[in-house]
């Protein structure tokens, strides 16, 4: 099912799976089998697994949870290919040193041996490792797999074991992907190899929008083999008419797949679709940036009559405004994360910018996951609570280790309180403590696991900061870039204070006015403004300038046109189109430009905004 913003394809897939329990629940509940969905998050599996109404023959899950239930019972598998993983990274980072060139920093070339001798260590360790499992960061030697591993892990046992194969069909014969267009193409294709496989016969179904694509991992169209039923969903049960309208225009250049209003029923029959509002507003890029934006809900306020445009300090919610952000220097400033949003953000590698603004980059994990709910509970005396996180993620508390013979118990509860304690301390309002603080004490107590990467530059020889290079030109290919842009952010990211990390929280679980435009997909609101500042982003993978045809296209920009290849035009295009269908009543898009005269001439000259629609910084007075 290929379907757009608001179509309610979330229905539908609780609607498929309500339908297939009714119609083979009495074969499934016999041969122990269930049907299995496969969503992106927690938070949409249980709101899903609420939907289904708990039924135990339905398998509700993310699509790590899920990889790891089929593959776990496969542990001589798993060894093969840990070993094959490892031998894997020790060629590459050969291949990478033996390309360094005479620019690269000495502290690169040494955090790169260290990485080698540390992985042939490994590779002698992986045959003594009695089992594996599943973790969030990953660890060898120690028997963890981390969330990457498991995507990879997964299609390789799918197309190496026919057996593998059988058995996962046997155990779930339905599975329906949710979110599919964000699902990884290795996973999409080892899904399809088994429906393929005559042996291994299962109803596969994809449930998504490519148009709705985010992550830059994702496959977002899949080509659906002549067999396959092509569900069509082409009404919108969400936005008003101009904000429709405005979806479709944006769309038209993407994949032509155009959206009608859909009936909406009430409690005394069939609701008008609301006429609402999509205004676009072109101003200046400087330091009156704040102040026009509380001038455009003013505006928005009058013209529609509607003083919740006003609800500047509110928590954003469907009663007031919700501000949608590419990246925000001021609101992480404003809400005191201003230090950890640098670290992760300024001439810092891709991946650490694209992962920070969806809480997801490695370096976060420990404190998202593990930190910040234990520094809650002890801060609301849920002694209960604590252990439950621990019990989850702390291998202090195994349950073998703890049985054995002659085992003090009371000894390693006591010293986990006391850890747990100065854990949850360091976050306090008064802590002067640092990430690597924190990091520290967690690896010295050895009350998680870290993923390797943290582990490498927790260790001592890492400590000196990098020294930048006076004669290096910043627009200079140099070898090992990457590497050097992620030991700098490190360096930043492990001073910063670690009490940042709950306002930081705060914004990444949307309890602010603001909402990161990549972490908006699924929400909706009555009023939304979405702000385009190519100034203010610190990334390249977007440009509303470029979009928008303000700007001058990169040669990489349209070499990768002119090849076909994924450009940023086709990222910012469906980055825009999420952001503008959050939005069931009215719309306001704020252009923030450094030439508004230019950019509103070339705006008027296309068909995206009606002229009525297009507003400059003399409407606003």
């Amino acid at each position: 099912m290929k379907a757009g913003a608001g179509s309610g394809k979330t229905t539908s897939l609780i609607k498929a799976l309500s339908s297939v329990v009714e119609a083979h629940g009495v074969k499934l509940r016999k041969t122990r089998q269930r049907v299995a969905c496969i969503t992106y998050t927690d938070v949409a599996a249980g709101e899903i697994w609420r939907d289904v109404g708990n039924d135990p023959l339905v398998h509700v899950s993310t699509i790590h949870s899920f990889m790891w239930l089929v593959s776990k019972p496969f542990q001589n598998d798993i060894r093969e290919w840990v070993g094959a993983r490892l031998q894997e990274k020790i060629e590459t980072l050969t291949a990478a040193q033996a390309g360094y060139g005479p620019r690269v920093q000495q502290r690169t070339r040494d955090k790169t041996a260290r990485d080698l001798v540390r992985l042939n260590r490994q590779v002698g360790q992986i045959s003594a490792v009695p089992s594996f499992r599943y973790g969030t960061g990953s660890d060898y030697p120690k028997g963890v797999l981390g969330h990457d591993d498991i995507l990879k892990l997964v299609p390789f046992l799918i197309a190496e074991r026919p057996l593998f194969r059988t058995l996962l069909a046997r155990q779930f014969p339905f599975v329906f992907v949710d979110e599919s267009q964000d699902t990884t193409t290795d996973v999409v294709t080892a899904f399809k190899t088994v429906e393929g496989d005559v042996a291994s016969p299962i109803c596969l179904g994809f449930f998504g929008d490519p148009m709705q694509k985010i992550y830059a991992t994702g496959i977002g169209a899949i080509e659906a083999p002549e067999a396959w039923a092509d569900i069509p969903k082409p009404e919108n049960f969400r936005c008003s008419t101009q904000v429709l309208n405005l979806a479709n225009r944006i769309r038209r250049d993407g994949d032509n797949l155009v959206q009608v209003a859909g009936e909406r029923l009430g409690a005394n029959g069939l609701i008008a679709t609301p006429e609402g509002t999509a205004e676009l507003f072109i101003l200046p890029a400087d330091n009156t940036r704040d102040a026009n934006l509380l001038r455009v809900r003013q505006w928005m306020s009058q013209m529609s009559n509607d003083e919740a445009w006003l609800d500047s300090e509110g928590d954003g919610n469907t009663a007031g405004v919700k501000v949608l952000v590419i990246v925000h220097r001021m609101a992480a400033k404003r809400l005191g994360f201003g230090d950890l949003y640098a670290a992760l953000n300024d001439k810092a590698p891709e991946t650490f910018k694209t992962g920070f603004l969806e809480g997801t980059a490695w370096p976060l994990r420990p404190f998202v996951s593990f930190v910040l709910p234990i520094f809650h509970a002890v801060q609301a005396n849920r002694e209960l609570e604590v252990m439950q996180v621990l019990r989850s993620h702390s291998p202090l508390l195994d349950k073998g280790e703890m049985a054995a013979p002659g085992f003090d118990v009371a000894g390693r509860l006591k010293e986990l309180r006391k850890t747990v304690l100065q854990v949850a301390a360091a976050l306090g309002d008064d802590s002067r403590a640092t990430n690597g603080d924190v990091l520290r004490l967690i690896q010295g107590a050895g009350l998680l696991v870290l993923d390797p990467r943290l582990q490498a530059y927790l260790d001592p020889a890492m400590a000196k900061p990098v020294e930048p290079d006076p004669d290096a030109n910043e627009e200079d290919e140099d070898d090992g870039e990457d590497l050097t842009k992620e030991i700098a952010s490190m360096d930043a990211f492990l001073a910063a204070p670690a009490k940042q990390f709950r306002p930081y929280e705060t914004y990444i679980s949307e309890k602010s006015p603001f909402w990161t435009q990549q972490g908006i997909k699924g929400a909706e609101f009555e009023r939304v403004l979405v702000v385009l500042d190519d100034d203010e982003g610190t990334h390249n993978q977007f440009s509303y300038e470029k979009y928008l045809e303000i700007r001058d296209l990169s040669d990489a920009d349209r070499k990768n046109i002119a090849e076909g290849k994924e450009s940023t035009l086709d990222r910012t295009r469906r980055l825009f189109y999420v952001n503008c269908t959050r939005a069931l009543k009215d719309l306001a898009v704020v252009l923030f430009t450094a030439d508004p005269i230019a950019a509103e001439r070339k705006l008027r000259g296309g068909d995206l905004f009606p002229a009525n629609a297009i507003h400059n910084q003399a409407d606003l007075a």
